[in-house]
């Protein structure tokens, strides 16, 4: 792809789901750590035993190339193209000569495996270095990789649906079924809103001033209309933004920290400024810069304290989420080149500038500004900055914005950790200046370790800091968390306009959430109006809807539903571990779900059949090239005979989430299901942190699990729920010219 294609596809930014509503973030919990789990599938894509094939080959989605090519050479036909994945070895011109197009678009993915760069299955980690599954297919890799830096549209979504199509035949994941819009609230709260990536600003909604008073049952608090309860389940991972990677943590960053760049309530078609009040890239799309807002405090609840905002701190947050490498660190690690950004005065990037050939696209408008001074015009922004933050990316990606307003890069200041952790208390001057003040990002690894047990980690999990509308003061794991307003919020201007707020304090001054894993309790607690909201069952949906307030029945619970929402629920088999490492057995269990049963009685409806990793909404998503799969016992069984295993040696546990009805209510359907093939099947529910840690070091044999998007491109759902982390030394697409 040329310069111009690069660009265009930076302008045309994100790609917008034709078919999003609402949903309760909180509620259909993601990323499991993310990230959201020993060997698994190798690249000869051959299960453990060698069985018949039970689909005919005009229908296998793989197809070995002619006899003149090496059967390395895979073949895919999908809607409007047929793409072969080759090794690099394999010329160009004899593929062009062996395969018969149909008519169709010859797309070439031709790669070379860094074999020393590839992490073993066995020390890879579940969403993070490879797909929960553990499962590793080179083909496969080989085109999510190509999807992810290719440019042209056209290209990339036929690269999705080879993805889609393997994902279906392979089924590492059985995919089961994509969301519907539920959720539900008290009739006096208003201003509810919803986005798929982000979860509501609680300070951007409001309660009705005659909202009853309710007392809680802890710390003198009550239920009125300046406190938003939400009665929900489960615990967030951790309170470190640069490793929770599910949505109940984000849903709290999202509260309690600003991002460079952000979205307005439900808008999902441009981000706007946040802490970035203005921001350009080079022609390719490979150099950012972003100007960091001035006059920004953090505010430490912990110490009663506050620290200044600067490009530093923003740049040393990115830096740091890739140094520690835990679950969201691949959004940054595979894309960004963290060690080669760096930090700038606004006189050194005003002198960029003035040489030309940035670009800033805000709003539908495209400049290349030559100044500050222009630049900020642009944007509309008249106030003091804090310097200027340059990222490198490795390669052009047009979702690189919607990454860097996912609330895990919740700007942290950097002084804070300095200040706090016993192992870097008075080192700060020091890694400051080692740094030259964030030209050599690099030098503070001589102060920031990596993984799960580095200090910085450690401390953040339990004191989190932020620059947001609210701030954590007090929790009590597994039964509340409380935010309260920070007085130090840079934006509560907007805290003087009704209804979101009066003479600078917001109309909702506390948010807590209500623990309350057992749904009766959670139902009773939110019929009484002591929540403001609830994680409801959606076979309990009801019991609450329409339901008045006993003392006061001028209120009553709505409940809201509507269209497919981009988050969706899946079944992760261990493909490192027999027999989850035979792709026939996989097809068995996924011929052994009885869907329709639990789309009606587990989720009443709510709930639409996924049969591949890519939801509906999104380029690549395509039912007409998949097999339909569907319950059928006795196809089943056919498959469990044809792999060569005996499922009666075999003791399959299926973990869900401690407190998720919906889950615990599938897991039981296939024990029953799956043991009418032969298989012991046990159920077992977790805590939410305990399923986190132990799927994520591949510790399980079968869980379920959700997924809603870090950001919106089909690259978000492949990536970290299919790829098998292999590294490429050498990757390229080739559309040769057809006559």
């Amino acid at each position: 792809m040329g310069v111009v294609a690069s660009r265009a596809a930076l302008i045309a930014g994100i790609v917008v789901l034709v078919v999003i509503v609402a949903g309760i973030a909180v509620y259909f919990a993601s990323k499991p750590e993310e990230k959201p789990a020993a060997p698994t599938e190798q690249p000869t894509e051959q299960p453990t035993t060698t069985p018949t094939e039970e689909k005919p080959a005009e229908e296998q989605p793989v197809q070995a190339a002619k006899p003149q090519l090496p059967p390395e050479v895979k073949v895919i036909e999908v809607s409007k193209a047929v793409i072969a994945v080759a090794p690099k070895d394999v010329a160009v011109e004899d593929i062009v000569n062996a395969i018969d197009t149909k008519g169709k678009k010859l797309i070439i993915v031709r790669y070379e495996v860094d074999e020393e760069n590839t992490k073993p299955v066995e020390e890879s980690v579940g969403f993070s270095d490879i797909n929960p599954a553990f499962y590793r297919n080179t083909t496969i890799d080989a085109l999510i990789i190509a999807a992810r830096k290719e440019t042209n549209p056209e290209i990339r979504e036929m690269l999705y649906e080879a993805v889609y199509k393997l994902s279906n035949y392979e089924v590492p994941i059985l995919w089961l079924g994509q969301y519907m819009l539920v959720r539900s609230q008290w009739s006096w709260v208003h201003g509810r809103y919803y986005h798929p990536t982000l979860a509501e600003r609680y300070d951007l909604l409001w309660e009705d001033p005659a909202a009853p008073v309710k007392n809680l049952e802890f710390g003198g608090y009550k239920n009125d209309p300046s406190t938003y309860v939400i009665a929900t389940i489960g615990w967030p991972d951790t309170f470190d933004p640069a490793a929770d990677y599910e949505t109940f943590g984000w849903a709290i960053f999202h509260n309690i920290g600003d991002t460079l760049v952000t979205y307005w309530k439900d808008d999902t078609k441009e981000v706007i400024p946040d802490l970035a009040v203005a921001w350009v890239h080079d022609k390719e799309g490979t150099t950012w810069y972003f100007v960091i807002r001035g006059g920004v405090k953090a505010y430490d609840p912990w110490h009663n304290k506050v620290y200044d905002i600067s490009a530093v701190d923003v740049l040393f947050t990115i830096w740091r989420v890739a140094r520690l490498g835990l679950d969201p660190s691949w959004m940054v690690t595979e894309f960004i080149d963290v060690n080669n950004s760096k930090v700038l005065t606004e006189e050194e990037f005003d002198q960029i500038l003035a040489q030309g050939g940035l670009y800033a696209d805000y709003k539908g408008q495209t400049i290349e500004p030559k100044s500050l001074k222009e630049l900020l015009e642009f944007f509309g922004y008249d106030g003091e900055t804090a310097g200027v933050v340059m990222l490198k990316l490795y390669m052009p990606y047009s979702p690189i914005l919607s990454i860097l307003s996912d609330p895990f890069l919740i700007v942290i200041p950097m002084k804070y950790l300095f200040d706090n952790v016993d192992e870097l208390k008075g080192k700060y001057e020091e890694a400051l200046e080692a740094s030259q003040y964030g030209k050599n990002p690099a030098a503070w690894a001589n102060y920031i370790g990596t993984g799960e047990q580095e200090p910085t980690h450690l401390y953040l999990h339990k004191y989190p800091i932020g620059t947001g509308p609210y701030y954590v003061a007090e929790y009590k794991e597994d039964s509340y968390i409380v935010l309260k307003y920070n007085p130090y919020y840079w934006n509560k201007s907007l805290w003087y306009m009704e209804p979101y707020g009066k003479d600078g304090v917001p109309s909702h001054q506390t948010v807590i959430y209500l623990i309350a894993n057992d749904h009766v309790t959670r139902l009773q607690i939110y019929k009484a109006g002591q929540a403001d909201t609830a994680v409801v069952p959606l076979d309990r949906l009801d019991e609450v809807r329409d339901y008045k307030l006993q003392d006061n029945p001028q209120f009553k619970i709505e409940v809201e539903t509507g269209g497919l929402e981009p988050a969706i629920v899946y079944i992760v088999l261990n493909a490192n571990k027999e027999p989850f490492n035979n792709r026939l057995v996989r097809q068995a269990l996924m011929y052994a779900i009885p869907f329709d049963q639990i789309k009606e009685v587990v989720y009443s409806g709510f709930l639409e059949r996924l049969y591949g990793v890519i939801p509906a909404g999104f380029p690549g998503h395509n039912d007409d090239i998949v097999i339909k799969y569907t319950f059928d016992l006795d196809k089943a069984m056919e498959l469990i005979q044809k792999s060569g295993i005996d499922p009666t040696k075999y003791n399959i546990e299926i973990w869900y989430n401690e407190g998720n009805a919906q889950r615990e209510q599938i897991a039981t359907l296939l024990q029953q299901t799956w043991g009418q093939l032969g298989f012991k099947v046990g159920v077992k529910a977790l805590n939410w942190p305990t399923l986190l840690s132990k799927t994520e070091k591949g510790d399980f044999d079968v869980y379920i699990i959700g997924w809603a998007p870090d950001y919106l491109d089909p690259d978000n759902y492949a990536g970290p729920l299919f790829y098998g982390g292999t590294r490429f030394s050498f990757l390229e697409v080739v559309v040769p010219e057809q006559g």
